[in-house]
């Protein structure tokens, strides 16, 4: 959902093709970031899918401890370069004290009011349910504009994502969104030149994958985060934007959403 998160700017803010040339996403790589998503899913999914096991629930001290708290723990997954792409996943662990998932579905599918949610990544959203959907399968495809500037950096893109909303029983639902296109704008400051092509721009964000868990307990919810994206690998001076990027971004995800149910 969150496109980065960064120094305020400053300063003049130059856009990304002032500062970097583009790249191009070729097959393999994807590749490998398709396998890794397939992995993902055969076991943190899985393992929710059938026994509500979280990722929280293997740890132990300064984590748990924190978790059980009432404060947001991030903690990276994966971060390296594979290809010539980067994978970076970060998961996100929250108890929010007397939330529900009807609460959470409520705000995850008013697409709307997502600038209101998650301001100032999301300048813009809507959404459409699919024919296919059911009670148990609620599926949707949304539409976003995600716009990040920084001291010396601004980008924006206009995203589609394909999101499913599975209610696996009365006290575990999760939401699981594959991004369908992401097209960087030209020149954030004038729409009206258009997009870089898929795969042939600045390479900041090519894919995405974000994942939700979301399990009744304790008289509020669990929720669990997983954002996992492919980008360029971080070229030197700009390493910030895939690490600290996704760990903040997972970060405020979890903090946008307990505001967005406190208000419901």
């Amino acid at each position: 959902m969150r496109l980065i998160l960064g120094v305020a700017a400053t300063c003049t803010v130059l856009s990304a093709a002032s500062i970097l040339p583009t790249v191009h996403l070729d097959g393999s790589t994807l590749k490998l970031f398709q396998d890794y998503i397939a992995e993902f899913e055969k076991t943190d999914q899985a393992a929710f899918s059938s026994a509500g096991k979280l990722w929280v629930d293997d740890q132990c001290c300064g984590k748990r401890s924190l978790f059980d708290a009432g404060k947001t723990v991030v903690e990276p997954r994966e971060n390296k370069d594979v290809g010539s792409g980067s994978i970076h996943h970060f998961t996100g662990m929250l108890h929010v004290p007397g939330g529900t998932i009807e609460a959470v579905r409520r705000v995850m599918q008013d697409y709307p009011r997502y600038p209101k949610y998650f301001g100032p990544d999301v300048t813009a959203g809507a959404g459409d349910q699919m024919p296919d959907s059911t009670p148990a399968d609620e599926h949707f495809h949304s539409r976003l504009t995600l716009a990040e500037s920084t001291l010396w950096i601004a980008v924006e893109y206009q995203t589609v994502y394909d999101t499913h909303y599975l209610r696996l029983d009365r006290n575990r639902w999760i939401s699981h969104s594959t991004s369908l296109s992401i097209k960087e704008l030209l020149d954030p400051s004038n729409p009206a030149r258009g997009y870089y092509p898929e795969g042939d721009d600045h390479g900041f964000l090519w894919r995405t994958n974000t994942y939700w868990f979301v399990r009744q307990s304790k008289g509020g919810i669990d929720l669990e985060a997983n954002s996992i994206t492919l980008s360029r690998p971080s070229p030197i001076g700009f390493g910030w934007w895939g690490t600290k990027r996704t760990r903040e971004a997972v970060d405020k995800m979890l903090r946008d959403v307990k505001t967005a149910i406190d208000a419901k």
